[in-house]
């Protein structure tokens, strides 16, 4: 069980309950900044935000809901010390009008992981023969941006299904929570020793499940741009899927590329998807169990 202390302890909490507004908030009052100096900060990155949005996005008044907005608020995640997609991913489906506070799961906790840049991606994933996915090995390439960074947050939808970490290259596994009911695991993956500004470090985990899960899909979201993005699909060769395609979307949702597109399973067993200099959007690929095939299966990240 993970342990840390007010006010992160709240904002860990938030982070994985929401909602937004009030994440936000607490956000603010952690990193010690005021509205005015957040709104010069988003200036100097070039995304001009007003103060009364932001006043007004931390109050529950209003919500970033345009493409500059979530641009704007991309960049606010990491002026206040959090991990991509650690706010937006809170935010879940525009609404029209009204008060309805329906939320999307969040992406990753605050006790840090800010001061590293993506810049490479590579998810090789396990299906079973019903399907399902039974396990998902991960290597990732940072930058750091900031002297004495030390560990990454890994933040991962599992679903109902809670799947084992495995610290397997360049890390190990430090705290860890498990939000169960909408099926969220946070843990540090940590490194050897803190890195200087420029360095470069390449990392590699895995999440192994105890039965394969139900959603027939891999995906990543990225809050802003990463160079290379691979993404591997493992089927065993008795039991290729019936169909396999690999889409994309934008930050408000929209379909990239002319919508989704066939993804070939080759003699091996293996079907492949690969982006470069992407983002911010969501990529991943969904495919459909043989007839044969019996239950289920994956979830993104």
């Amino acid at each position: 069980m993970l342990t840390i202390y007010p006010p992160r302890e709240e904002l860990a909490d938030l982070l994985v309950t929401g909602p937004f507004a009030d994440a936000l908030r607490v956000a603010i009052q952690v990193r010690g900044l005021s509205l005015e100096r957040l709104q010069h900060r988003l200036r100097m990155r070039g995304a001009p935000i007003s103060v009364t949005a932001l006043s007004y996005w931390q109050s529950g008044r209003r919500r970033p809901e345009r493409p500059e907005s979530l641009m704007a608020l991309a960049h606010l995640e990491d002026v206040l010390g959090l991990p991509e997609t650690a706010l937006s991913r809170l935010l879940g489906p525009p609404r029209p009008r009204g008060r309805s506070r329906r939320r999307e799961l969040p992406a990753r906790a605050p006790w840090d992981g800010s001061g590293l840049v993506l810049t490479a991606q590579h998810d090789r994933v396990d299906v079973a023969s019903c399907g399902g996915v039974r396990g998902v090995r991960s290597r990732q390439v940072m930058q750091a941006t900031s002297a004495g960074v030390d560990r990454w947050i890994l933040c991962q939808e599992t679903g109902s299904t809670q799947p084992a970490l495995t610290a397997v290259r360049s890390c190990r596994v430090g705290r860890v929570a498990r939000e169960r009911t909408n099926g969220v695991l946070v843990a540090e993956l940590l490194f050897d020793e803190p890195m200087s500004a420029g360095d470069s470090i390449a990392i590699e985990y895995e999440l192994i499940y105890p039965h394969p899960t139900v959603e027939h899909m891999h995906f990543r979201r990225f809050a802003g741009r990463v160079h290379d993005y691979v993404l591997e699909i493992k089927f065993p060769v008795e039991s290729p899927p019936a169909s396999c395609e690999q889409f994309a979307s934008g930050p408000a949702g929209t379909e990239m590329f002319g919508g989704a597109r066939p993804a070939p399973v080759d003699a091996w067993g293996y079907a492949h998807a690969a982006a470069l200099d992407f983002g911010p959007g969501l990529y991943g690929m969904r495919w459909t169990a043989a007839a044969n095939a019996s239950g289920s299966s994956s979830q993104g990240a």
